[in-house]
């Protein structure tokens, strides 16, 4: 039995997120990912840049930065100055061993460094060649740096977050990052799929930016159906319906997302006021609405008499979708995600003795499912074995 990717071959010029956790995702369905990384100069780290942000931790100083630990588990390291003229020698040899390369520079950078697509189908025709960047390898905007938040706010995805009374926010993690590393691993899993079929190889252009699009597809759709932009909405739901958000409780806060009438009855059930679902101001969707005010004030109130985690068990039981507001620490101990073993421990790396904790695929499979053959590597820690092999 093996692993979808074992006997796959990936060199990864990846840095900070997106990059590197689509060649993740990768290595933990079986692929051998090197990470090729810049070495250090003057006593600097040198290394993947994201080693190096939030790194003021004792592992951090080590190069082992939240960040890092986040999206590169599975992968072997080696330091390679890719201007120094006897990188191109081993890079040829690695590149004609893989099955896959992936880089994120700028657009246009690694062609200029002599690795680009065109150098490595010479050395590997049948090459999956994986380009990640802000907004794609060409057009007006192709050489722009990029990071996250900067995506988060050209695609529109700020102008659509937050409240009313604050207004726009950023989401709270990189969202965009780590969809983008998604959907690359997904292209790659397809262009490798295809060559299979074909026994040809790929050149595969993933940006940000459409990535961004594709997740908030629904409100780019609805406005060019409707001309309607939907507006800051808190809380609440893209529905617009008051019966659907975040609601204060006897004890903490709960996201309730009843959608339809059949919710509503079991809401109110559940809160002991079945007289409810009769009144004339709330007997269906739209007189809901327009009494929204009211709908809040009349749920709360029957919310007031438990806590959060009460009213989930009490909800399900009334078919209501609801669950508490957690904050991460809490998260951590969730049953459900205690139950999926989405987390990885980390043991066993090099200065460091305490074990680390990352984070996995978010899938399962009945055989050969995901999963971490070693941890998140040191800068250049397998430089021997990987020339030894090649």
């Amino acid at each position: 039995m093996a692993r979808a990717f074992e006997g796959i071959r990936v060199i990864d010029f990846t840095q900070v997120l997106a990059g590197p956790f689509c060649a993740e995702q990768l290595a933990l369905l079986g692929a051998d990912v090197i990470k090729i990384e810049q070495p250090g100069r003057d006593g600097k780290m040198g290394g993947d840049q994201g080693r190096g942000i939030m790194a003021d931790s004792d592992i951090g100083k080590l190069g082992m930065s939240a960040i890092f630990l986040s999206v590169n588990a599975g992968k072997r390291s080696i330091a390679l100055d890719l201007k120094a003229p006897e990188t191109k020698e081993i890079l040829e040899k690695l590149v004609a061993s893989a099955d896959v390369v992936v880089q994120n520079f700028k657009a246009g950078a690694i062609d200029r460094l002599g690795f680009g697509y065109e150098w490595a189908k010479t050395v590997k025709p049948d090459i999956v060649y994986c380009s990640i960047s802000g907004y794609g390898q060409n057009g007006p905007y192709a050489g722009a740096p990029a990071y996250d938040g900067a995506i988060q706010a050209t695609s529109g995805m700020i102008a659509l977050t937050g409240h009313p009374e604050s207004g726009p926010t950023r989401v709270g993690f990189n969202v965009v990052d780590m969809a983008t590393g998604m959907t690359a691993a997904f292209a790659v899993a397809s262009a490798l799929f295809r060559r299979s079929q074909t026994g040809e190889g790929q050149h595969l252009d993933v940006a940000m930016l459409d990535t961004a699009i594709t997740m908030a597809a629904q409100p780019f759709v609805n406005y060019k159906a409707t001309g309607e932009i939907q507006p800051l909405i808190g809380n609440s739901s893209p529905a617009f319906l008051p019966t659907a958000g975040l609601f204060e409780t006897g004890d903490g806060r709960l996201m309730i997302s009843a959608l339809t009438d059949g919710h509503w009855r079991g809401v109110c059930k559940a809160i002991g006021r079945d007289g409810l679902a009769e009144d004339v101001r709330f007997v269906d969707t739209e007189a809901r609405r327009a009494n929204g005010a009211q709908v809040k004030i009349e749920m709360e109130a029957g919310l007031a008499s438990a806590s959060a985690f009460e009213w989930e068990k009490r909800l399900a039981a009334c078919g209501v979708p609801a669950a508490p507001q957690l904050p991460v620490n809490e998260v951590l101990d969730h049953p459900a995600l205690k139950h999926r073993d989405v987390l990885l421990e980390f043991t066993g790396i090099p200065g460091i003795e305490r074990p680390l904790m990352g984070v996995g695929a978010g899938f399962k499979a009945n055989v050969d499912g995901p999963k971490a053959d070693r941890p998140p590597p040191m800068l250049d820690q397998h430089r021997d074995e990987i020339l030894k092999d090649l």
